[in-house]
């Protein structure tokens, strides 16, 4: 990235940074709960498998992926979050990762803003590059955001509950479904149907998969709340209903009780989501065929696995690596879960990806 970084830039692109910092934020104060820290897999004594002849890669879109964990969609759309995206894209490079785009949205109505996109693809020539898009958008829009980064395959994000807790945001869902339908129908990479961090239900993903996509990503709650990171922005609730007075007097309650739990009910994936061992579940319950893309919440390598021991084909990581990165922590992070995943498989007695899905989920309190 070698534009100004003093140009002033638009009140959306300045909406991505503040997306980052408070995303950034709110993992250096938040003990993420995906509940993928409490599945329990029946381990053999006995696993009768060497290291050395675990294979850890993943088919999946036709392609084939080294490791079953990698970058999920954080952010683009300004100077600072294209450097980002370009640090994002080398350190996906070094270590052969897919890596997602954040919304492209930005891109379609400010030009100026696709290097921050497209600098990915030219950082990582030949990787492997989700582009990412809303549900709201056109069959054109979803081209044109799938040519910026040259992209093998396409995320389109389903984030109602976020849009409705943004004083800016989309109050317009009916089109949603046969945009979807039309994308998936028209353009030439495979499309990905993703949540934002409040999760599935079966039915949900019951529906999703009607629409034919070729992978639904859950990304169920227990990460990222971008509920409350835009409450967060909105300075206030949005979902405040009294009149002056009252709000007036309930935020002096609130100076007097001043509980961060208590606030931001409604928006809280924590009250709203699914969590993203639950929401795997579901997704197994559904029993639609097609994969599964764990996201939301996951911090560690057998987080990891145990997401796949749940059903899903791969695992995106967002949040906490956005975090680790601002640490300078990220490429220590990931040598470290490439060690430790063959470990893994090991120590559950699979030498493939594939068998860690036949792993049978104990309940270690029923001892009848």
């Amino acid at each position: 990235m070698t534009e100004n970084p003093k140009k002033i830039e638009s009140a959306h692109a300045h909406r991505k940074d503040e997306h980052l910092s408070l995303v950034i934020g709110q993992w250096r104060h938040k003990l993420p709960l995906s509940g993928l820290q409490f599945v329990h897999l029946d381990r053999p004594v006995l696993p009768n498998v060497n290291v050395t002849d675990v294979d850890h890669s993943v088919k999946l879109f036709g392609n084939h992926f080294q490791w079953p964990f990698y970058i999920e969609a954080m952010t683009g759309g300004s100077f600072r979050t294209g450097v980002i995206n370009q640090k994002l894209a080398a350190i996906a490079k070094k270590y052969h990762l897919a890596m997602a785009v954040g919304s492209e949205s930005i891109s379609i109505s400010e030009k100026e803003t696709i290097k921050s996109f497209s600098v990915v693809r030219e950082e990582n020539p030949d990787g492997f590059i989700f582009a990412n898009i809303g549900a709201g958008h056109s069959v054109e829009d979803a081209k044109e955001a799938i040519r910026i980064v040259d992209a093998n395959a396409l995320e389109i994000h389903l984030n109602a509950v976020q849009e409705l807790s943004m004083s800016e945001g989309d109050r317009s869902f009916a089109s949603w479904k046969r945009n979807i339908s039309n994308i998936i129908e028209q353009v030439d990479v495979p499309v990905v149907l993703k949540e934002v961090g409040f999760g599935m239900s079966k039915k949900s993903v019951s529906d999703l998969a009607s629409l034919h996509p070729a992978a639904i990503n859950i990304a169920g709650a227990g990460g990222t709340d971008f509920g409350r990171i835009e409450e967060t922005r909105n300075r206030q609730s949005f979902w405040e209903t009294a009149d002056q007075d009252e709000q007036n007097e309930q935020e002096q309650e609130e100076e007097e009780f001043d509980d961060p739990e208590f606030q931001s009910i409604l928006t809280s994936n924590t009250n709203l989501g699914i969590i993203t061992s639950d929401s795997l579940r579901f997704a197994k319950q559904a029993n639609t065929g097609l994969p599964i893309i764990a996201n939301g919440g996951i911090t560690n390598s057998l987080e990891v696995f145990n997401s796949l021991a749940l059903g899903a084909k791969m695992a995106g990581i967002a949040g906490y690596f956005l975090f680790q990165l601002s640490q300078n922590k990220l490429e220590k992070t990931i040598e470290n879960w490439q060690k430790q995943l063959p470990l893994l498989y090991a120590i559950y007695g699979v030498t493939n990806s594939e068998e860690i899905s036949q792993l049978k989920e104990i309940d270690p309190y029923d001892l009848g």
